[in-house]
């Protein structure tokens, strides 16, 4: 049987490209919704891999040692340190967070005290009076004290049950933590590779502006992740030595509270000072200061102290270290992090921002393309390819070809 002549396959319309891109694209939707219990690890596994990856090429570049063997040391490093945090410092967190719910209806009840001895006129002078006896302050003391207590002890519990998960390392944990340890490995090792692949699916027309895109995203990213994690541990550590210095009772847990609202942009800093207002008021007689003048201006203090803190971590610390790359209005960051919690829970409150941010840059590009408008008017062709890896022309049907950097 002799085999037919071989012909080539016609081209395809633009109609049928237009039908199987989005055949593709919903295929690829259906995908990631079967699969979306899968897409948290993952996230997880590329914020690790984007934050190890510079420290890989760092120590590569400066020790000339093997790149694998940089990136098995560094992996070795984090799995010792993930290892050690839920003994060495959850406990004494765990610890004061208890102390905390267990005096919570004490402290409810000296704040009532305090808004009851409230409930007289405040004179200025003869002419201006505030009326607080007017108010009703006690009433809606109780209102917002009782909702407050049942949020407080419900939020404790389960903090509570999480951080003993955490320090029981159950399997289920370590499996969670194995998976997102390999992936990120892997992307971290082959990254040069995934992105010439991903590169080589762009017509190449277009690899300029996808390299440029990749760049600008790629400082966003690097400006929020890492930008963030060290404004945490720097703020975390400023709480931590003033609270110290104080007297100020449950410091490492406003601390680590102080670090963590970090990542919630504009009302985190809000959040992160009303429970150092309340542990102020109520225990002002742990603290020398409190001591000397009072809960009512040992409170007062601790407002100042806490706003000079973040006064200067918006204009001193925050512009050195994240950059104005964000760009976001408040409301915009408050409004993505709602959302953000709706579909990701506390991983979207904690990337809304930079993803605003991302989205932002790729319509710009869009809007400009349809405008045809340059998209990167100041860029040069040969600074598009600084710091990023590209694909040589030659790659193989595997996309595994020579790279450049």
């Amino acid at each position: 049987m002799s085999l037919p002549e071989f012909r080539e396959s016609p081209r395809w319309s633009a109609n049928n490209k237009r039908f199987v891109i989005i055949s593709l694209m919903v295929g690829a939707l259906l995908i990631v919704y079967r699969v979306r219990g899968l897409l948290l690890p993952f996230v997880m596994a590329v914020i690790l891999a984007y934050l190890v990856e510079p420290l890989v090429r760092y120590v590569h570049t400066k020790t000339r040692i093997p790149r694998i063997v940089v990136i098995v040391v560094i992996y070795l490093m984090i799995t010792a340190v993930l290892a050690a945090i839920p003994i060495s410092a959850i406990p004494p967190i765990v610890g004061q967070v208890n102390v905390l719910i267990d005096n919570f209806p004490t402290y409810i009840f000296k704040l009532g005290v305090f808004v009851r001895e409230l409930q007289e006129p405040i004179v200025i002078t003869e002419d201006i009076i505030i009326p607080l006896d007017q108010w009703q302050l006690d009433q809606a003391f109780l209102t917002v004290g009782s909702n407050l207590l049942n949020i407080v002890q419900g939020f404790g519990g389960q903090t509570i049950s999480i951080f003993s998960n955490v320090v029981g390392w159950s399997l289920s944990t370590i499996g969670w933590v194995v998976v997102v340890l390999f992936l990120s490995f892997y992307l971290v090792k082959d990254y040069e590779q995934l992105f010439a692949g991903l590169l080589k699916l762009a017509p190449e027309n277009y690899h300029g502006d996808l390299i440029r895109l990749s760049k600008e995203m790629s400082l966003l990213w690097n400006a929020f992740l890492r930008g963030q994690l060290l404004l945490c541990l720097v703020v975390a550590g400023i709480v931590f030595m003033v609270a110290v210095t104080l007297g100020l009772p449950s410091a490492l847990l406003l601390a680590a509270i102080a670090g963590l609202m970090e990542f919630f942009p504009t009302i985190g800093p809000i959040l992160a000072a009303i429970p150092a207002v309340i542990v102020g008021y109520i225990q002002a007689e742990s603290s020398w200061l409190g001591q000397i003048t009072g809960p009512f201006w040992f409170v007062v203090i601790i407002i100042i102290i806490y706003a000079i803190i973040y006064q200067t971590e918006n204009y001193v610390l925050l512009p050195r270290i994240i950059g104005y790359r964000l760009r976001l209005h408040p409301v915009v960051v408050i409004l993505g992090a709602i959302a953000g919690a709706s579909i990701a829970g506390i991983l979207g409150i904690l990337l809304a921002a930079p993803f605003l941010a991302s989205m932002r840059l790729i319509f710009s590009y869009i809007y400009c393309k349809l405008r045809d408008v340059a998209p990167f008017p100041e860029a040069k062709p040969e600074s598009l390819l600084q710091d990023v890896v590209i694909p040589d022309k030659r790659l193989d049907d595997s996309g595994q070809g020579d790279l450049a950097t």
